[in-house]
């Protein structure tokens, strides 16, 4: 089994994941002190330290002010006393800290601890990492000082947010933040991605985070880019299995909400939207890590009903010109069906030739729909996972293209340029 990135995409862009959560391994530096013939032990430093990272994690998820800033000491314990504030106004439904490597010297200790958390009703967890200091007191051990060793932050670590559920959805916004009719462009956009996936099984909650400013995105994860040009991203961790890289878990499930580009659209683009990246929650698990991008994001924008292909369609009918023409080579250079098949494709792209490889990617999904309908996209979908489908990049989706829809990449290049160029507005 394999640690995997998820293309996972928002409007715009792509991010990868973290790795999967290793085994356990502790250096363990501390004496073993000598007992009387028969009495029991008394812990040792390490054993101490495990049980002050459990009673830890045990207080954040009860929101026990008093047994949690019992774990801490000196500047650290500042912190804490917010923390512990935020972390209450959450639906926590467990936090474990689990050191997976310790050395102690004398009074004072450094552990890298690996957190897991998850809220009520949503099924899956979510990890970070830590670097820690503790210090030996009077009391006992007492962490000194926490901090990402990732750079990613849990939420109540970051700011105070304030949660809001509904039947699919618990969301986290910053405390005096408005959100207007989220909850219900949130439903909305669930009940339009099921009625656009029937028979798949999507996540029964999903976790949402609204965020004031990229800043805040970037403090929880820092796995996505270009998040100045974002509205919504969808973030999905998952390991894979086999030649075919399967996905065989996912974990981490989450959609970041930026606030300044998404709450001043209409409700119609705001549901187009949400719906765009519960496609991508909901097919993470049905999907490969060979997946191209143009498959996973042209089947998000066409179950969300997001036809981009005459923007392509103007510039591959030669009717359309960009006002910067330094950058029409460039974006021509992203309207590739082949260059669109590297997993990685969309990374490095500047925001024009991004927003011209989803035009290209929207027109690619809604012509193999014209022709093969939606089970044609999921049929597509699938041969990636399959280990007969060898190869990479546009050799692999030559090959899936022929066993799923019986069609080469030659063949599909045409009817997308065709369908692009009909949908011109030019």
């Amino acid at each position: 089994m394999a640690a995997a990135t998820a293309v996972i995409a928002g409007c715009g862009d792509s991010a990868s994941s973290a790795p999967a959560p290793k085994a356990k391994t502790a250096a363990k530096t501390d004496a073993k002190p000598t007992a009387a013939p028969g009495k029991k032990k008394p812990p040792t430093d390490t054993e101490q330290l495990d049980t002050l990272l459990a009673d830890r994690g045990a207080a954040l998820a009860q929101g026990d002010r008093a047994d949690f800033l019992a774990t801490s000491t000196g500047a650290q314990s500042t912190k804490d006393k917010r923390q512990i504030v935020a972390a209450k106004a959450l639906p926590l439904t467990s936090v474990r800290l689990e050191a997976k490597g310790t050395e102690v010297s004398g009074t004072r200790a450094t552990l890298r601890v690996e957190m897991s958390y998850s809220f009520d009703k949503i099924d899956t967890f979510y990890y970070k990492t830590s670097r820690m200091t503790a210090q030996k007191t009077p009391e006992g051990w007492r962490v000194s000082n926490d901090r990402p060793s990732a750079g990613a932050l849990a939420p109540w670590e970051y700011k105070t947010y304030k949660a809001r559920t509904s039947t699919h959805f618990l969301a986290l916004a910053p405390k005096s933040m408005k959100v207007g009719s989220l909850m219900t462009d949130l439903e909305k956009g669930y009940d339009r991605m099921k009625r656009g996936l029937p028979g798949v099984k999507a996540p029964k909650r999903v976790l949402v985070i609204v965020a004031r400013t990229s800043a805040d995105t970037k403090a929880l994860t820092k796995d996505l880019k270009t998040l100045n040009s974002l509205t919504a991203v969808a973030e999905n961790q998952y390991s894979t299995t086999g030649a075919a890289k399967r996905v065989d878990h996912t974990w981490g499930q989450r959609v970041f909400v930026l606030w300044p580009t998404y709450g001043n659209r209409s409700a119609d683009e705001r549901r187009t939207v949400i719906t765009h990246e519960l496609v991508h929650t909901a097919l993470a698990g049905r999907t490969s890590a060979r997946t191209p991008p143009w498959l996973s994001e042209g089947i998000a924008m066409y179950v969300s009903g997001d036809d981009r292909a005459g923007d392509a369609g103007a510039l591959i009918s030669g009717r359309g010109v960009l006002k910067d023409a330094s950058k029409q080579a460039a974006v021509k250079k992203a309207m590739s069906l082949a260059r669109l098949s590297r997993p990685s494709a969309l990374s490095n792209m500047s925001p024009v030739s991004l927003s011209f490889a989803y035009s290209y990617s929207s027109a690619a999904a809604f012509a193999i729909a014209q022709k093969h309908g939606r089970k044609g996209l999921m049929k597509l979908l699938s041969a990636y996972n399959s280990e007969k489908v060898k190869g990479s990049g546009s050799k692999l989706t030559d090959r899936a293209l022929r066993r799923a829809l019986h069609t080469s990449l030659s063949a599909l290049k045409a009817d997308v340029d065709a369908y692009a160029s009909s949908h011109s507005k030019f």
